[in-house]
């Protein structure tokens, strides 16, 4: 057998990453390391179990299903509609190529990817952390994060917020110890880079968390040099990369999409003051952070972290929407900002301070969390009616056709598609236009620009509309519940707004309405040899 030398430079690398996963540890304590982790691994692996038996959000199935149009050949903004920029499709393309490629259910490799980073998180935390923490305040630290990376995110599981939260905390540990004059080996700050650049990438309005976090650096150091990082080249870097990539492969999302939508998204969102008193707890919990974090002897770790919290408040009043996801980050940031202050070592008054919020916050957050997983379990009021659904699609759409949904919301489209096993056929997720349409039509009067803008609407839904029908579906449910997303409780019938367009009243005579299960969803089928 021949032996090959490596040389220096491939030895000094694997020298490096050996270093930092084992942090020079010798075989006993790689063993209480192991202790200190396994709480964490066990309810990780429980917390995962219990995602598994909910229905996946509806946001998440839609990427997923309908990232699979991108690796048949598709392109973002022409056969995907949609207001968001496109990189969670291209990562969730990857998760279902990885699917289809090992014979999985993309809902079963889409968890357990999640789960899989989640795991690697909490390793590079516990590897940035243990000087600061003893191990056993350690393993209760890793095991909040296990609770907090699964049922803690409930209905949100793998939502955007949900992957932001888990890609940027290696890079606020690495950012942390920079702060403290510590030296990072290359391969810890280039992937907390990369990653940190994907999560912020998401969304635009992610862009708060950056200049919080660096507007931080560079005041507690009196200059700009501690920004100036080997994470912050490759995160930026991985933020231009995107925008070029956007620009190469979904430039109708740019040029076409993002214009006419712009127009008319705002019927989406909601006053500020209602969207702050639906979660007064998150920000509650921010101010609650903010206070220990900054008013005692705080590590950097603490403040990066309620800072990265107040980061994403910015951006969650930016969209003004009021979703759970968008303050997912919120709660995940200022509780872990709080375990920080109250497990480090340090001052006993700030352990103190910390601990009473951060009890009070857990406590609060499972009382979020239990309910709605029991509701959205397959047992559940809402797993209940989304299995109804899903019986209703496979009896009444054949396994090669199609259905849509008419309604403001991604339900009942999604997550019923995926559990279906039926294709969806439309290129949004929702009728995106509508909301807008609905509020400006119930005003007493319009401006010469509202009806401008109302008539840019009609035209751009009408023409949707009927180029989704074009496609044949089998099935189209109709949202006719009292309360509906985004319009509350107009009393519009989406079928007679449709019905003033002749074509659209030509094509739909081809459809019947059918007995539905789920109480306010009508239900119409295709008639034979149309």
């Amino acid at each position: 057998m021949r032996v090959v030398a490596l040389p220096d430079r491939a030895l000094g690398m694997k020298s490096t990453v050996n270093e930092y996963i084992n942090g020079g540890a010798t075989a006993t304590e790689s063993t209480a390391r192991l202790f200190v982790f396994l709480p964490a691994l066990i309810l990780l692996v429980v917390g995962g179990l219990i995602q598994s038996q909910t229905y996946l959000n509806h946001d998440v199935a839609w990427v997923l299903d309908s990232s699979e149009r991108l690796l048949a050949g598709g392109t973002f903004g022409q056969d995907i509609v949609a207001a968001n920029p496109p990189l969670i499709w291209w990562i969730s393309a990857i998760v279902a190529a990885m699917a289809n490629g090992l014979g999985l259910d993309p809902l079963v490799m889409l968890r357990l990817c999640v789960i899989g980073l989640s795991a690697i998180v909490l390793v590079v935390l516990e590897r940035g952390l243990r000087e600061q923490m003893e191990r056993p305040a350690m393993a209760g630290f890793l095991a909040v994060l296990a609770l907090l990376f699964t049922v803690g995110v409930h209905r949100d599981f793998a939502q955007r917020e949900h992957m932001a939260v888990l890609l940027c905390l290696p890079w606020l540990v690495v950012t942390s110890a920079r702060a403290q004059g510590h030296a990072q080996p290359p391969v810890a700050a280039l992937a907390a880079g990369l990653a940190a650049g994907i999560g912020i990438a998401f969304k635009p309005h992610f862009l708060a968390v950056l200049l919080l976090v660096w507007g931080y650096l560079a005041y507690s150091r009196r200059s700009i040099r501690p920004v100036l990082s080997m994470e912050t080249f490759v995160l930026l870097l991985t933020g231009i990369g995107y925008l070029v990539a956007v620009w190469l492969f979904a430039r109708p999302y740019i040029t076409d999409i993002m214009p006419l939508i712009s127009k008319v998204y705002w019927g989406f969102s909601y006053p500020l003051e209602n969207v702050a008193r639906a979660h007064i707890l998150e920000i509650s919990l921010v101010l609650a952070a903010l206070i220990v974090a900054f008013a005692f002897d705080a590590h950097h770790a603490s403040r990066l972290t309620v800072l990265a919290a107040l980061g994403f408040l910015v951006a969650a009043f930016a969209q003004s929407k009021g979703y759970s996801y968008h303050f997912y980050p919120v709660l995940a940031f200022a509780i872990i900002s709080l375990a920080l202050s109250s497990l480090t070592n340090g001052r006993a008054a700030r352990r103190m301070a910390g601990m009473v919020p951060l009890f009070a916050g857990l406590v609060l957050s499972s009382l979020q969390a239990a309910p709605m997983l029991a509701y959205r379990g397959m047992n559940g009021a809402y797993g209940q009616l989304t299995s109804c659904l899903v019986d209703l699609t496979q009896a009444n759409v054949s396994v090669n056709g199609g259905f849509m949904a008419i309604s403001t919301h991604p339900y009942p489209g999604f997550p019923v598609t995926n559990y279906s096993n039926r294709r969806w056929v439309a290129a949004t997720n929702s009728r995106l236009f509508m909301p807008a349409i609905v509020r400006l039509r119930e005003l007493p009067a319009l401006t010469p620009a509202q009806g401008e803008t109302l008539a840019v609407a009609q035209a751009a839904e009408r023409a949707a509309i009927l180029s989704d029908l074009s496609r044949n579906p089998e099935l189209v449910l109709v949202d006719a519940r009292k309360h509906r997303h985004a319009i509350e409780h107009s009393q519009i019938d989406f079928l007679a707004f449709y019905g003033e367009d002749p074509a659209f009243a030509r094509r739909w005579q081809d459809y019947q309405e059918i007995e539905s299960c789920a109480p306010g969803i009508r239900a119409f089928t295709r008639s034979n040899g149309h």
